[in-house]
């Protein structure tokens, strides 16, 4: 006998229409191509009720509060060669048959979601790498958040230091909306200065990234 799939509720902080929606579908579309949207998802309708009243600084403000009871696995982990903690880690997956491509970022302890784009026509690894790299930076300075940003991913965070995704990727009629981020994802580099340190994941030292899709 078939499971019967809980429902559950969306809420959108930031996005084109803030509020609570009942299906992913309704939720997706408010922040499909929106930089730095914040959303998660509730089993019931007071809790997402409840958290949109709150407004999502309580998201951010579970990440800064983890940083003093973390210090102490902080400087460990720095000396061991592990992950700095508290962090966030990026990290995107690309059907490269089909080349529909998505992206997220994820509290690399919790791994609870901070934002999730996608899926999008015609495109790259590399270049969901550094959309989400980009869309990481931002979400940062619209929270005040300083803490370090993980990727797996040498190429995206070249292309980020260098404030230029250079793709091979062909513009199609599928992809105008990847290009379209690209741009902005240019722009917001060329027109913003951020204290976040960008870093290599190092995945055969630690595993795989918190933010990998698993679909290996």
């Amino acid at each position: 006998m078939a499971s019967v799939k809980k429902p559950k509720w969306y809420v959108i902080w930031v996005g084109h229409a803030p509020g609570v929606y009942t299906t992913w579908d309704k939720a997706k579309a408010q922040i499909h191509g929106f930089p730095g949207a914040q959303y998660k998802s509730f089993e019931s309708s007071a809790e997402a009720q409840a958290a949109f009243t709150q407004g999502p600084i309580n998201i951010t403000q579970g990440i800064a509060a983890r940083a003093g009871a973390q210090k102490l696995a902080k400087n460990r982990t720095m000396t061991n060669g592990g992950p700095i903690m508290p962090s966030i880690s990026v990290d995107a997956a690309c059907d490269m048959t089909s080349g529909v491509m998505e992206y997220r970022g994820v509290d690399t302890a919790t791994q609870s979601e901070l934002f999730r784009m996608g899926p999008y026509l015609d495109s790259s690894n590399n270049l969901g790498e550094f959309l989400a790299v980009v869309h990481a930076l931002a979400y940062c300075k619209q929270n005040g958040i300083t803490l370090p940003i993980y990727s797996d991913s040498r190429t995206a965070i070249s292309w980020v230091r260098n404030k230029l995704a250079k793709t091979t990727v062909t513009k199609t009629y599928g992809n105008t909306d990847v290009f379209a981020l690209i741009a902005r994802a240019e722009t917001w580099l060329t027109n913003n200065v951020y204290p976040n340190n960008i870093l290599k994941w190092e995945t055969k030292l630690w595993g795989e990234n918190p933010a990998d899709f698993g679909r290996k």
